[in-house]
C-alpha cells in the first residue's frame, strides 16, 4: 500500500478479488503473520517474469527510435579480416557513425565474456552451445593454381592427381591437408602434402598465385585473382560443398542494437562476396 500510495483497505480488498478469480489462497494471514502460500509463491514468480518481459519489451520498441551507439568489439578469422570484413567495415562506420570498433583478427577459438568480444564470426558446421548463433552465409572453398604452375607441371584431372602435386595448406582450413571432394552422392578425401603451412591466407594466396604449387581457400580470398585470371580453378564440379558462417554472441535476453545492427548488415551485404 505504501509503494503502490494507496490504503490497506484497497490493497487487501483487490488481493482478495483476485484470489476469488483464481478460486486459491495466495496469502496466509494470522494476526502477526502474513506470508505466500505455495500457490501464490508460484503466481507471484510468473507475474514477475511477465512484468520483466513487459519492461524489455518497451525497452526494445525505445531502441528501435534510437540510433545504435556504443562500443563493438568483434572477432573474426584473419581471413575474413583481409578480405570482405576490410572492405565492409567502413560501408558499416558510415551507415552507423555512432558505432566504434575493434577487431580481433585471430583464427584462435576465445571466449567471449573473457575477452569482452561481442560478436564472433566462425566458420563451422556445430557452432558452439554456449552462445546464440546466427547463420549470416555460406561460402565454398576454391581448389585453385596459377596458368604458369599448370603450364609447367600439368593439370590434375581427377582428385587423386593431387597426391604427385605440392599443395600449399591453409591451415586454418577445418579440412587441413584432408581436402573432401564430392564424387556423386559420396565424399572422397585425398590427404595432400606439400612444402608450405600456414593459417595466414595472404601467405598461401601470395605462394599460389608466385606457381609454387596448389591451394584450397575459401573462395571469397580467392576472387579478385581468379576474375583476373591470375588463377584457375581446379575441380569446380567436384568442390560444391558450403561451409557455414556464424556470428555468435552471448546469450542474454535482450540483444544489444549494435548487435543485431553489425548482424543484418552483414547478412544483407555479404551475399556480394
Amino acid at each position: 500500500a505504501l509503494e503502490l500510495g494507496v490504503s490497506k483497505g484497497y490493497v487487501s480488498m483487490q488481493i482478495t478479488a483476485l484470489e476469488k478469480e483464481l478460486g486459491l489462497k495466495l496469502l496466509s494471514r494470522t494476526t502477526r503473520h502474513l506470508n505466500l502460500t505455495e500457490e501464490g509463491n508460484l503466481f507471484f514468480e510468473s507475474c514477475t517474469r511477465i512484468v520483466h518481459e513487459k519492461k524489455q519489451a518497451v525497452s526494445l520498441l525505445k531502441e528501435t527510435q534510437a540510433e545504435p551507439a556504443g562500443h563493438l568489439k568483434i572477432a573474426a578469422p584473419p581471413s575474413m579480416c583481409a578480405t570482405f570484413l576490410a572492405e565492409l567495415l567502413p560501408k558499416f562506420q558510415k551507415e552507423y557513425p555512432k558505432i566504434s570498433l575493434t577487431i580481433d583478427s585471430s583464427s584462435k577459438v576465445k571466449n567471449l565474456l573473457q575477452h569482452g568480444i561481442d560478436i564472433a564470426l566462425r566458420v563451422t558446421h556445430a557452432p558452439d552451445e554456449r552462445y546464440i548463433a546466427r547463420l549470416i552465409s555460406t561460402f565454398r572453398f576454391t581448389i585453385c593454381a596459377s596458368p604458369d604452375y599448370l603450364k609447367h607441371y600439368g593439370v590434375p584431372k581427377k582428385p587423386s592427381d593431387l597426391l604427385s602435386h605440392n599443395c600449399l595448406i591453409y591451415a586454418a582450413d577445418p579440412a587441413g591437408k584432408h581436402w573432401p571432394f564430392q564424387q556423386k552422392n559420396t565424399t572422397e578425401v585425398i590427404n595432400v602434402e606439400g612444402n608450405l603451412i600456414s593459417t595466414n591466407c595472404s601467405i598461401i594466396q601470395n605462394a599460389v598465385l608466385a606457381g609454387h604449387g596448389i591451394a584450397r581457400l575459401p573462395h571469397y580470398v580467392l576472387a579478385k585473382a581468379i576474375s583476373n585470371k591470375e588463377l584457375e580453378i581446379l575441380f569446380a564440379e567436384q568442390m560444391k560443398i558450403e561451409m557455414p558462417v556464424y556470428a555468435l554472441y552471448a546469450s542474454n535476453v535482450t540483444i544489444p542494437l549494435k548487435v543485431k545492427r553489425f548482424i543484418d548488415f552483414l547478412k544483407d551485404h555479404i551475399r556480394a562476396y
